[in-house]
């Protein structure tokens, strides 16, 4: 990592030293202050990062919910009023989660617009692009599962709708929504 390129520079013994040994200074100094950006960079190249942000977030609230959750359909909604009474800042964990949630899909909508903006599914990004559209559909299902798992009446309507849309599908719809519910 010493070798290459990079204009950084210890300035004192201890920086030299802990350079030679470990040159996470050095990685810091090249990745964030002295890496070349054109000119015409501006915020809206920077949802790929808030997204990374967002899902850890979401993945570490999801985690000490999951803790705490009951996974059984008559015990559900009552684990949720638990989480929210009994745990300690359990309501702030399932809002910082909700709402998370929903600001990540609103971050992934600009990405997407941005993408659309920009033409980035043309050659020779196509791949990238059916990449990112796997993604998102798979995001949109769990989004649906995570909406589904309260088990309030919003859940269980919710729940009916979208398997509802399903059983549209010609010849193979009704087992799909049977599958699903």
């Amino acid at each position: 990592m010493s070798e290459g390129h990079s204009t950084y520079t210890p300035k004192t013994g201890i920086e030299r030293w802990f350079d030679a040994r470990m040159p996470l200074p050095r990685m810091v100094y090249d990745s964030f202050i002295a890496y070349p950006v054109p000119r015409n960079l501006n915020y809206m190249w920077t949802f790929g990062g808030i997204l990374a942000i967002m899902l850890v977030s979401q993945i570490l609230t999801g985690i000490v919910l999951a803790m705490h959750y009951t996974s059984d359909s008559a015990l559900a909604f009552n684990s949720v009023e638990k989480i929210m009474r009994d745990v300690n800042s359990g309501w702030l964990l399932r809002y910082m989660h909700a709402n998370g949630a929903s600001f990540f899909f609103i971050a992934v909508y600009l990405h997407i617009f941005r993408g659309l903006y920009y033409g980035s599914y043309k050659a020779p990004r196509e791949l990238l692009w059916i990449l990112g559209c796997i993604i998102y559909l798979l995001m949109m299902a769990t989004g649906f599962m995570g909406y589904v798992l309260p088990w309030g009446q919003m859940s269980f309507w919710g729940a009916t709708v979208i398997t509802g849309f399903f059983s549209a599908i010609p010849l193979v719809g009704d087992w799909i929504q049977q599958l699903l519910l």
